[in-house]
């Protein structure tokens, strides 16, 4: 493979494809991509910038493949993650103005398979049960996260087949919270199949890609042959060496799509009401779905239907990014400077969009003025600040699933008060410094642009639908205060001093065993005795093989970042992980009665007894675990 050296070389080469113009924001964007292609050592990207209805900037960068070196060029493909969604919105608008569905009738009369019910808790006091496409468009339909099935190697199945195999429990009432999903975005996809008669990449093509000219786009997955050769072969620098990336299968609503830079503006050109070409949609159509639709305070960026928002620096933003493990993009558009700006790349990761939207939006437009806060009208929950401390996980969260543990890894918020009076945020790898600049509003003082879904300059204090409190800011996630019991430090709590007994059990048995050998025969044990340490010594190495497991099957691939599992592959190591804490658990019944034998008949001195039960306590915590995070009994 190409090594370091090549990145000299494609910086070098690759002046591809560029439209005339001499605009200084599109040759900032150009720089700034410039940067972050050497900077995060990209391998092929691309850049697209319209303004005033026209295609201002087409710039391709790096090769398709490293190997042919044949350069990028506006009608390369690259892959896009979730912008891909906006499509099928578009789509679902498209049937709405045709009077074919409702942005507000239950989603249900659509569909050909029974969703989950209403979660009983809420029956009581939350009276809206039905989801509808706009809870689907806006997020807050109340589907828990959907991991399964999400990524494969292989071609997905068909999507009903798909939807119906990994059907998710509702988990909020619909309309209430914003946990972004997957699942809910192939399910409008879906219903846009059922209702066209068409399937959902021949719809897209049909009615979307055809009429604009999108003619280097498409959602099917494999490509197909007449576009096979113009598509990049995605890379991750790692050790100084390029390693080219598998094709990701997603479901096609939810991110299937491979498009081009050339097509793209096209496309924003249509969002932003300038095509000259084809009408995508009614001025009034595009105007309700580029609107917020769904915001839990003046202060924070909304949902539209479908694009998210926020305001920076006296701009409404209306966009969408995405990220696949080796694509991410995103796609902005100004309408008040009718300026859209689209960047794909792989092999770097979703901040390097964002930052460069940022340090554009910093360079060329003014700061707004501050908020009048005293103006807005305090929210429902002002709980005084030592009050916050706590752990938070994103409403975007598994519940069901015996991926349920992966909550305490994904986006976990850790806040504290500190001695100022100032909240420290801990989230997504950076710590923030917020003071409260009003009951249960909390500013930012130290600006970072690392949120994917705006400036993240405020947090607003809320409460979940079932009390509990719950902090909002930009886009379609909100954070959720955890019982002590749900925390990332109580599982530690549990876990870590068992892995510990286990480790130190072991190591006095096989010490134990080495001096039995050399010293004189002492009296044997009955029966009963002998079995309750081969039971702690079982469940001892089962243990630890289960850790050994996880570690040797949970290893991130080089170039696609997440385990070979997350992509649906498996392994006799996988399935083997797969039962033992079923195994560990069958022991822990074992060890609990001989705790209580042990210590009544008295076999051992009074520190091996407490050993024992003090074993035993703690594997009450290991099988408590597994319990509530999924991982026996369901």
């Amino acid at each position: 493979m190409k090594r370091l050296a090549t990145i000299v070389l494609l910086l070098t080469t690759l002046t591809v494809y560029s439209a005339e113009t001499t605009l200084p924001w599109a040759e900032f964007l150009h720089r700034q991509m410039q940067q972050m292609i050497t900077t995060d050592q990209l391998p092929n990207a691309a850049l697209a910038v319209v303004k005033d209805g026209e295609v201002v900037f087409l710039q391709g960068y790096g090769f398709r493949h490293l190997e042919s070196q044949e350069p990028v060029d506006a009608h390369t493909l690259l892959r896009t993650g979730s912008v891909a969604k906006v499509f099928t919105w578009t789509a679902v608008m498209q049937l709405v103005e045709q009077g074919k569905l409702d942005l507000h009738a239950d989603i249900q009369q659509y569909l050909d398979f029974q969703l989950p019910d209403f979660p009983r808790r809420y029956r009581n006091t939350h009276p809206t049960q039905s989801i509808s496409l706009q809870h689907l468009m806006t997020h807050t339909a109340g589907f828990e996260d959907v991991l399964e099935g999400l990524f494969s190697f292989d071609p997905q199945p068909a999507l009903r087949d798909y939807l119906t195999q990994h059907i998710p429990a509702r988990i909020f009432p619909p309309g209430e919270v914003m946990a972004y999903s997957n699942y809910g975005t192939a399910l409008a996809g879906y219903i846009v199949e059922r209702v066209s008669g068409l399937p959902f990449e021949d719809y897209v093509e049909q009615h979307i890609f055809t009429p604009l000219g999108m003619n280097h786009s498409t959602f099917r997955q494999p490509l197909p042959q007449t576009l096979h050769g113009k598509a990049v072969t995605a890379y991750r620098m790692t050790d100084d060496e390029f390693l080219p990336a598998k094709f990701e299968h997603m479901p096609a609503p939810a991110g299937g799509l491979s498009t081009s830079a050339h097509d793209m503006a096209r496309y924003m050109l249509a969002l932003l009401g300038q095509d000259t070409v084809a009408s995508l949609l009614q001025p009034e159509t595009l105007q309700l779905m580029l609107s917020p639709a769904m915001s839990y305070h003046p202060l924070l960026g909304a949902m539209c239907l479908g694009f998210k928002q926020f305001r920076m620096n006296g701009q409404n933003i209306i966009f969408h990014g995405g990220s696949s493990n080796v694509f991410d993009s995103g796609l902005y558009l100004l309408p008040e400077q009718n300026l859209g700006i689209f960047m794909v790349y792989s092999g770097g990761n979703y901040t390097g969009h964002i930052s460069i939207l940022h340090n554009f939006l910093k360079t060329f437009f003014t700061a707004e003025p501050s908020v009048p806060l005293a103006n807005l009208t305090a929210p429902a929950s002002t709980p005084a600040l030592q009050q916050l401390r706590g752990e938070y996980h994103q409403s975007r969260m598994l519940h069901t699933t015996p991926d349920k543990a992966l909550n305490l890894m994904m986006g976990v918020m850790h806040i504290k008060p500190n001695e100022e009076g100032n909240l420290e945020v801990s989230h997504l790898g950076h710590t923030h410094r917020f003071r409260q600049v009003q009951p249960g509003i909390y500013q930012k003082l130290d600006p970072k642009p690392v949120y994917p879904f705006g400036p993240f300059e405020f947090l607003v204090a809320h409460q979940a639908p079932d009390g509990r409190l719950m902090l909002v800011t930009d886009g379609p996630l909100t954070y959720i205060r955890m019982p002590w019991f749900a925390t990332s430090s109580f599982a530690a709590l549990l876990l870590l001093p068992m892995v510990v007994l286990a480790i130190v059990s072991l190591l006095t048995f096989a010490v134990r065993g080495i001096f039995k050998a050399f010293s004189a025969p002492r009296p044997a044990l009955p029966q009963q005795a002998l079995l309750a340490r081969a039971l702690l010594i079982a469940h001892a190495l089962c243990l630890i093989m289960m850790l050994w497991l996880l570690a040797a099957t949970g290893q991130p691939d080089p170039v696609h970042i997440l385990p070979a599992t997350a992509f649906g592959e498996t392994s006799f190591l996988t399935t083997l992980l797969g039962w033992m804490p079923y195994a560990i658990t069958l022991l822990f019944a074992g060890l609990v009665y001989f705790a209580i034998v042990q210590w009544k008949q008295k076999w051992w001195s009074t520190f091996a007894r407490t050993h024992y039960g003090l074993y035993t306590l703690f594997a009450v915590g290991l099988v408590w675990l597994f319990v509530f995070y999924n991982l026996v009994g369901v």
